[in-house]
């Protein structure tokens, strides 16, 4: 069975902004396939489902406990930033 691709965010993130700041925390839906693992520590806690991979593993992923895409799925840079 593959993996539904069109329901990975757009751009650098795990994640599409639902609008702006509300008290110091920005609304957001999370991809998916974007998970925590509580038993690591934060920084080696993030897992992504897409690519069965995770920041604690060797040869894993770096990024994902900040929500940042490993996976470069959906990965439209150039409309991330306004120049």
């Amino acid at each position: 069975m593959s993996l539904d691709t069109s329901i990975i965010p757009k751009g650098m993130y795990c994640y599409t902004s639902l609008g702006d700041f509300v008290d110091g925390k920005m609304p957001i839906k999370l991809c998916p396939y974007w998970s925590r693992d509580e038993t690591k520590s934060e920084q080696e806690s993030g897992y992504c489902e897409f690519l069965k991979k995770g920041d604690w593993m060797e040869n894993g992923t770096w990024l994902l406990w900040d929500q940042v895409k490993a996976c470069d799925i959906n990965a439209e840079w150039e409309d991330e930033f306004e120049i």
